[in-house]
């Protein structure tokens, strides 16, 4: 009965135990899959959400550089300046996370390429912006296609991540479809078991207690039997001496005794092994409980590691209770954010309403215009504050754009103003329409200045002149018709190319000249030189270039305007040929005439009338000025046939200018001429072409100043330089007159001037002979103060 009970016991324990296990191996087998795949659909969200984040913070850029774009406020750029870090950094965390996906890190890679490209374009945009350069449809097309781009590829690499993430969120979802019952069956199926057990182990402690009640009845039977035997032993003793009497019954008595004896011995020994034995099953039972408490001790060592678990998920629950509270911050940081940005766009109005039209937000500077009076405007719904026709008439409107329509109108407000309004639908992250945001901005300004720059264009196209627009590095930017007449390219073929593309070869070296002044804001007027068009030919044009500032006064380009003066440079060369062959012809002549003159007043200076040698002198002074007025013709008739040679040799300028001042002291007598020569300046240069600068410039100073006037005259080393001055104390010049004081065959008209002769070819030759020696030649002059006359000479 023991070993039944014992082999009950055991079995019952070994297989309550080894079900244990069983459950508890399922169980954990279960559950780490489980938290694997929770982990994977976990791990599929967070990609998605730096993917959707990064798409977020450059549409925040593409809308602050849109702001910039429409207002050239620097203040639309506080988003866009750190988005593009941003945006880098949450696809270089994408790629971190995808780095055991191929297909992903391919698609990330695809999406940080065309990322890059958009922030190019996006930065490109922003720096023409800022020198005011236009933004052509070419420009906003790149963009658009970078942005079409970088969405497709967004896409590409969330659709992806969907697929992982529905894959994994099946597989997540059979494992918690799968676990409970398995673990349920498995605990039912042990506590069957253990219930089985515990059945037959209580069935044999029964049996084993009533086997235990009939031993101690056997035993209270035993002990009567002894109190029997005792009170038989007293009866015996007492009974001795009748006995004695009798020895004969005694001896009988005694045997039979003995005979009695021997047989009690025997069931007390009996009785004696029965009682051993339940004191072994005693033990074992005690055995037995005390491997039940060492199993019951396992079972709460067990408990106390479930409770270590639990306080571990609730520091990860306030682990996660701290992000959301980081979420919630951010949260409201991007919506004071959003605040700020729609307070400060001037001329709009941002509404956002959920979908049952009631406001989420509504800010701008046109609430008021627009009829939104109230200041407590979230929560109510759009037909409470707004006008009621114009609610009516918009209706319609704002259904499309919560249903996921995005459009984009203009309309012409009650007050005449002209309104941009743009529908934008706002989605979850499982792309579903949540709510709406209208932006509404004032378009009056911009809509008349689009007027203005059509007008601007009619003009610019119907010109005949050639109206060009560049950059400060040389880019082709705008190409009218009258452009497209002249040099025989269409403006698609200019637009973006180079302006060297009509400049011939040897010119080549002209255009870095004049961008280098119109760069530092100066304006180019009647600039004469050459230009090829498309077939190779050559033809003469007037340029006058003025450089393009933005609203801080940044020369951001250049506007030229060409004019075909082909004609009249044919009719110049026919006017400078005929010059040119009437010069020839007066000179020899005059020669003549001067040599006689010269020989007649040799021979005659000893005559008795005075009047003779006078008249000879005057004469011959008049021949002079004949053959200098010639040979000012024949230099122009050289000058444009390009035969003005230029010979320079190493001089000392100061001997020059004291030679050219003793000559003129030879003829004028009316003025003072001061010069006072300084240290040895050396320059390399054509004597006699500078000889007639500097005579040109005195002879002025003498023309152009009244009598016994002072004429001082300097020359000296400045900046590198060396510059010659001529200061006269006449009449002066005009504002007016001075930028025009150096061109061919002008003279300044005035009252002081009618009497004064000359063809206005002096101050024309100067300037060619000075900027031909590589030097410049300028005037600074006040009316009625006098004018000085500056040329400057490299040093040798």
């Amino acid at each position: 009965m023991d070993r039944k009970f014992n082999r009950n016991l055991q079995l019952g324990y070994g297989i309550s135990i080894v079900m244990l296990l069983l459950v508890g191996g399922i169980s954990y087998l279960t559950v780490v899959s489980m938290l694997r795949s929770n982990d994977a659909v976990r791990h599929s969200n967070k990609i998605i959400r730096k993917l959707e984040n990064a798409i977020s913070l450059m549409k925040d850029a593409e809308t602050g550089q849109r702001g910039y774009l429409l207002t050239g406020k620097s203040v639309f750029l506080t988003p866009y300046n750190g988005a593009p870090k941003a945006a880098l950094k949450l696809i270089d965390e994408a790629a971190v996370l995808t780095r055991d996906n191929p297909q992903q890190q391919a698609n990330i890679a695809g999406m940080r390429s065309v990322l890059l490209q958009r922030l190019t374009i996006l930065q490109a945009m922003i720096d023409k912006r800022q020198r005011g350069m236009p933004i052509n449809a070419a420009d906003l097309d790149a963009g658009k296609a970078a942005m079409d781009a970088l969405r497709s590829a967004t896409d590409k690499a969330e659709a992806e991540e969907q697929r992982l993430l529905k894959q994994r969120t099946e597989v997540l979802n059979q494992y918690t479809a799968v676990t409970p019952p398995v673990i349920v069956v498995a605990i039912l199926l042990a506590v069957g078991i253990a219930l089985s057990s515990y059945i037959k182990v209580m069935r044999d402690i029964g049996i084993k207690e009533r086997l235990r009640d009939e031993l101690q009845l056997r035993e209270q039977e035993t002990a009567a039997l002894n109190e029997e035997l005792t009170a038989a032993n007293e009866e015996i003793t007492a009974a001795n001496e009748e006995l004695m009497a009798i020895n004969e019954e005694l001896e009988e008595s005694r045997e039979e005794l003995e005979s009695l004896n021997e047989s009690l011995e025997m069931k007390v020994a009996t009785r004696t092994k029965a009682l051993a034995d339940s004191e072994e099953e005693t033990a074992t039972l005690n055995e037995e409980l005390t491997s039940t408490n060492e199993e019951l001790a396992a079972t709460n060592e067990e408990l106390q590691a479930t409770n270590e678990e639990l306080a571990e998920s609730q520091d990860q629950l306030k682990q996660v209770v701290a992000q959301l509270t980081t979420a919630k911050n951010q949260a409201e940081k991007s919506e004071r954010l959003f605040v700020t940005i729609a307070r400060n766009i001037p001329g709009s109005l941002i509404l956002v309403m959920d979908q049952a039209q009631k406001l989420l937000a509504a800010e701008g500077d046109l609430m008021d215009r627009l009829g939104f009076r109230e200041r407590q405007l979230v929560g109510k719904h759009l037909f409470e504050v707004a006008p009621s026709d114009r609610y009516a008439a918009t209706k319609p409107f704002y259904d499309r754009m919560l249903a996921g329509e995005q459009f984009r109108m203009e309309r012409k407000g009650s007050d005449g103003a002209d309104y941009q309004v743009d529908f934008v639908p706002l989605y979850t992250e499982h792309d579903e329409v949540y709510a709406g945001m209208v932006l509404a901005q004032d378009i009056t300004d911009l809509k008349k200045a689009e007027e203005r720059s059509a007008k601007l264009a009619a003009i610019v196209e119907s010109s005949d002149d050639a109206i060009i627009g560049k950059t400060l590095e040389g880019t082709i930017t705008s190409w009218n018709r009258g452009a497209e007449q002249m040099f025989g390219y269409d403006e698609a073929e200019m637009v973006g190319a180079s302006i060297f593309k009509l400049i011939p070869e040897d010119r080549q070296d002209e255009e870095p000249v004049i961008l280098g002044r119109l760069s530092r804001g100066e304006k180019v007027e009647h600039y004469e030189t050459k230009r090829k068009t498309s077939d190779g030919r050559q033809i003469d044009v007037s340029l006058t270039m003025s450089p393009i500032r933005d609203a801080t006064g940044t020369v951001t380009g250049i506007s030229k305007i060409a004019r075909d003066i082909s004609e009249q440079k044919r009719d110049e060369q026919r006017k400078n040929d005929f010059i040119g062959m009437a010069s020839h012809e007066l000179k020899t002549p005059l020669t003549s005439l001067s040599a006689l003159i010269q020989v007649l007043n040799l021979k005659l200076r000893s005559n008795e009338d005075p009047f003779v040698p006078s008249a000879l002198e005057k004469s011959l002074n008049q021949v002079k000025k004949m053959t200098g007025m010639i040979n000012g013709f024949l230099n122009i008739s050289r000058l444009e046939s390009g035969k003005l040679q230029i010979d320079k040799h190493p001089m000392e300028l100061n001997t020059l200018i004291g030679e050219m001042i003793d000559e003129a002291r030879l003829t004028i007598t009316s003025h003072t001429i001061v010069f006072k020569p300084g240290d040895r300046l050396i320059v390399n240069a054509d004597k006699d072409k500078i000889s007639s600068v500097i005579s040109n410039l005195l002879s002025n100073a003498v023309k152009y100043s009244p009598r016994g006037k002072i004429i001082t005259v300097k020359a000296g080393l400045v900046a590198d330089v060396i510059q010659v001055s001529v200061t006269d104390e006449g009449m002066g010049i005009k504002p007016q007159d001075i930028s025009r004081l150096f061109d061919r065959y002008y003279r300044v008209s005035s009252e002081h001037t009618r009497n004064i002769s000359g063809f206005g070819i002096g101050l024309y030759l100067s300037a060619e002979i000075v900027e031909r020696h590589g030097g410049r030649i300028w005037v600074e002059s006040e009316k009625g103060r006098g004018s000085t006359f500056y040329f400057t000479l490299p040093v040798a």
